[in-house]
């Protein structure tokens, strides 16, 4: 079976790329188009074709998709201060990806789309994963796409992962406004070995929210990780408007933007996403967020 899989290079990628090699998936068969060089040859370790390529401009990666099974479409776009970016890489990138898949007449795709779509908070980022949603609906190619909430686990670098660096930095932890936000985090090695059941069994034509199965306070998620981590830490409670500027004095110092006051307003919005226990339908077990931290901090890749 050959799978494409653009975009594949990401968080969600590196990690289904090693799901599928301990799984003893045929790497040979895995083709994957992405943006970055540097996560390209990550990935490429495991013995997939890799190809340097821009999804959002037509060009020559479209003739991967010949003689493709499947096509697991990963690319996007998480964070940016500007708009323009969530437009070309969310929406242009999909419209070009369905393209491709038409010419080569390959008819299957699992897509990745988000839990912001469902989300109060309608920012850049979940406006534009609910187009590329709609591209993929309107297709006439046969879908599944997947509404994941807040993913973490190995290499992760922008939700977890960055709480747990910001966390060994400094001794105090700051949290914004109360920090009784509602959080459904699920592990990547969970999602990932639904998709090789989605692979297997293909759920035609079907929208998923896959959620984690516990629902935690993001206060409590960042006293988990520093219960992990070990040492004398403790977290401050700030009002908003207070945490954004600080925030956005830190980066600036910093020089480099890792997180937008827009991604601090998702934050703090109280919302809780559907529930589908797809843990009993598709017999896959769901990690605690407590286990999917400890088992970060001690994660060793298997090559």
């Amino acid at each position: 079976m050959k799978i494409v899989i653009p975009g594949g290079a990401g968080f969600v990628g590196r990690n289904l790329i090693r799901v599928l090699y301990t799984a003893n998936f045929s790497m040979s068969d895995v083709v994957v188009i992405d943006f970055s060089p540097k996560n390209l040859e990550f990935v490429k370790k495991y013995g997939i074709r890799i190809v340097n390529a821009d999804l959002s401009v037509p060009g020559e990666w479209t003739n991967e998709f010949e003689n493709a099974d499947i096509v697991i479409n990963l690319a996007a776009q998480l964070s940016s201060p500007n708009s323009e970016p969530f437009q070309r890489n969310n929406v242009m990138a999909t419209k070009n990806i369905i393209d491709a898949m038409k010419k080569a007449k390959v008819q299957k795709i699992i897509h990745f789309s988000s839990a912001a779509v469902l989300s109060l908070w309608q920012d850049d980022y979940a406006r534009t994963k609910a187009e590329g949603e709609n591209l993929v609906r309107s297709s006439g190619l046969d879908y599944c796409i997947i509404q994941p909430s807040i993913m973490y686990g190995p290499t992760d670098e922008t939700n977890i992962g960055y709480l747990i660096k910001f966390a060994k930095k400094v001794p105090v932890f700051p949290i914004p406004g109360h920090g009784k936000w509602p959080r459904q985090p699920l592990y990547i090695d969970d999602v990932c070995h639904l998709i090789l059941k989605f692979i297997e069994h293909f759920p035609q034509n079907e929208v998923i929210s896959v959620n984690g199965k516990e629902t935690i306070y993001y206060k409590d998620m960042v006293k988990t990780v520093l219960s992990e981590l070990g040492g004398f830490k403790f977290r401050v409670f700030l009002p908003i408007p207070l945490f954004i500027f600080l925030m956005n004095s830190y980066q600036k110092m910093k020089g480099v933007v890792e997180f937008t006051p827009d991604q601090v307003r998702a934050l703090t919005t109280v919302e809780v996403f559907p529930e589908y226990p797809w843990w009993d339908t598709y017999h896959v077990p769901a990690t605690s967020f407590t286990q999917g931290v400890r088992t970060m901090l001690s994660f060793r890749e298997p090559l």
